[in-house]
């Protein structure tokens, strides 16, 4: 990558670089890497363009909800760079591997610092920001963000999470809604679609709890766990958006009827109705 002639006050580093499409111009090219070959595979390509046009997506919806806070120019393409990178790991984690799930290759985040450390993408920045950049990346699919860290670090890694689920969400119900044509078992990341749905991973959905990825068994926990991702929304305009855009109710939808069914949906309501009138969802919360 060729580096951005940083000729610029400090203040405007980020935007001129977003500006400059440099950054842009490497992910693109270092992505193009993946499919250019004629014997790429046609589970290879499209999993590539999912996780290309998946990140792309984190970007508008990142930016879109730093326009809902009233952020500053700098920490908008702050945002904008993280979330563009976010998800870089998952190129080469797919080739090596073919598969997303972590727990059956690599951690995605953390493999995607290694790679823009490696190939010096964020070197056209100061050191302290290319550092705050790659902490939120190495942080966001974590179950639980680290306590020792910066109020500035923890917020942009809650924005990224937030802006990662609004655009999750979306693939995976396209995914769902596809059943049967053209699926792709990497989205659900191999998991049985077998019957039920395991007691622990009910219980946490019931009672408004982030489910955890070791307790999944078959393909509704992976969906209960996605239902359960609304307990994790960090501020009010992206939840408000799930909302607008009826997410749950979409997964609800792919899942058998049952009484257990509807009392996890009763749950998702009380927590929108609790957490959207104030118009703030709290940054700090546990479970």
């Amino acid at each position: 990558m060729n580096r951005i002639d940083l000729t610029f006050t400090y203040g405007r580093v980020f935007i001129s670089a977003m500006k400059n499409d440099g950054l842009r111009n490497w992910f693109d090219q270092y992505v193009a890497g993946f499919t250019a070959t004629e014997n790429a595979s046609p589970d290879l390509v499209t999993n590539i363009r999912l996780k290309k046009d998946h990140s792309k997506r984190v970007v508008k919806e990142i930016l879109w909800i730093a326009d809902q806070l009233n952020l500053d120019d700098d920490a908008r393409d702050r945002a904008g760079v993280m979330a563009l990178f976010h998800d870089i790991g998952r190129f080469e984690q797919y080739a090596r591997f073919r598969t997303f799930a972590d727990h059956q290759s690599e951690n995605h985040a953390e493999l995607g610092v290694k790679i823009l450390q490696h190939h010096r993408v964020l070197d056209c920045l100061p050191p302290d920001r290319a550092d705050l950049i790659c902490r939120v990346i190495a942080y966001h699919n974590r179950s639980v963000l680290p306590e020792n860290e910066t109020e500035e670090c923890l917020f942009y890694a809650r924005l990224l999470r937030d802006a990662d689920k609004l655009d999750i969400w979306r693939v995976l119900i396209d995914h769902y809604q596809r059943h049967g044509r053209d699926d792709n078992p990497a989205v659900a990341l191999g998991l049985p679609d077998t019957p039920g749905m395991s007691d622990r991973v009910y219980d946490r959905v019931v009672n408004a709890k982030i489910v955890q990825a070791r307790d999944m068994r078959n393909l509704n926990d992976f969906k209960l766990l996605q239902i359960g991702w609304v307990f994790d929304i960090n501020f009010a305009p992206a939840l408000q958006r799930v909302r607008d855009r009826g997410y749950v109710a979409s997964i609800c939808r792919t899942l058998p009827p049952s009484d257990r069914l509807t009392r996890i949906q009763q749950s998702v309501m009380a927590w929108f109705d609790k957490k959207l009138p104030a118009g703030r969802v709290s940054l700090h919360r546990g479970g």
